[in-house]
């Protein structure tokens, strides 16, 4: 408090000292920051129109399949005959990682010599042709393809 006709003086909070530190920056060699790789989506090939012929000869009740890979929807036409023996078939397909025991028949017959037809994959997967020989006598049987698919093998 300050009396009166005396002069007062009125705290002032003192200035802070600067201070000046010299600081040294060290540079750091860092790694190069990469992106992760993005994973762009698998192109499911793209089935071409083939046409092929293959020619299985069957000992008396011995027996063949002979199948195409296919996509859904693509579409096939064949042809087959034997040189005159007779034999049982099955025009089927089965999904790929489908049920244990799962196929789906287009055609089958008893004691015929020949088929052709077309059908359309109703899944991807295999699809083709089992025949067996019920005969007594060697047969041999030829199938012409042509169509989508993705390839031909016999698998029995």
């Amino acid at each position: 408090m300050c009396d009166v006709g005396h002069a007062c003086k009125v705290w002032q909070p003192a200035e802070a000292p600067v201070v000046q530190a010299t600081v040294q920056v060290q540079t750091v060699a860092q790694e190069p920051v990469v992106a992760a790789p993005v994973a762009e989506p698998v192109a499911e090939p793209e089935p071409a129109l083939k046409s092929d012929e293959m020619t299985v000869t069957l000992k008396p009740g011995e027996a063949s399949e002979i199948k195409l890979e296919m996509l859904n929807t693509a579409t096939v036409s064949y042809e087959w005959a034997t040189d005159g023996m007779p034999v049982n078939h099955d025009t089927h397909g089965e999904p790929y990682n489908g049920p244990k025991g799962y196929y789906h028949s287009y055609s089958k017959a008893k004691q015929v010599k020949a088929d052709k037809g077309q059908f359309t994959a109703i899944f991807d997967g295999t699809h083709g042709w089992f025949w067996r020989n019920r005969s007594n006598k060697d047969v041999t049987i030829t199938l012409k393809t042509k169509g989508e698919y993705l390839s031909v093998k016999r698998v029995i």
